[in-house]
């Protein structure tokens, strides 16, 4: 696939300049550069051992992804990432997953008392999540 060469429209431009995330910064500067980025590349030339995770980084910072499949060198099917409908930008996930403060934590286990509000179990306060749970074998 050779490098598409494609207009990308100012406003988005200006947004992708704001992004401070390492891994996410490198998916669309490739992107920007090569036109795609694929699991090998992340892999081989940027020293990322779940490639997957450098994609979805970009995603949560509200940047559309297309994900397709090409050969790897060696001629495996392997993922490859384009952006995508950049009409679907979401320019308020700058800082992608939400953080919650230790206090705001805190008063959420006062009220439920360490009760998981999926399960309805008990756990202690280190394997409860705010925006997650986290399964405990």
């Amino acid at each position: 696939m050779d490098k598409e060469n494609r207009v990308y429209p100012k406003e988005f431009l200006e947004y992708i300049q704001s992004i401070t995330n390492k891994r996410a910064k490198i998916v669309i500067d490739h992107i920007l550069a090569h036109g795609f980025i694929t699991t090998e590349d992340l892999e081989k030339t940027y020293g990322y051992n779940h490639p997957p995770r450098a994609a979805r980084d970009v995603r949560e910072a509200g940047i559309p992804l297309e994900t397709f499949k090409i050969k790897s060198q060696e001629g495996k099917s392997i993922a490859a990432y384009k952006f995508g409908d950049l009409a679907s930008l979401q320019t308020t996930r700058v800082g992608g997953r939400t953080l919650f403060s230790k206090d705001f934590k805190y008063s959420l286990l006062i009220a439920c008392g360490s009760r998981c509000q999926v399960c309805n179990g008990l756990f202690e306060e280190r394997y409860l999540q705010v925006d997650h749970r986290v399964g405990v074998t």
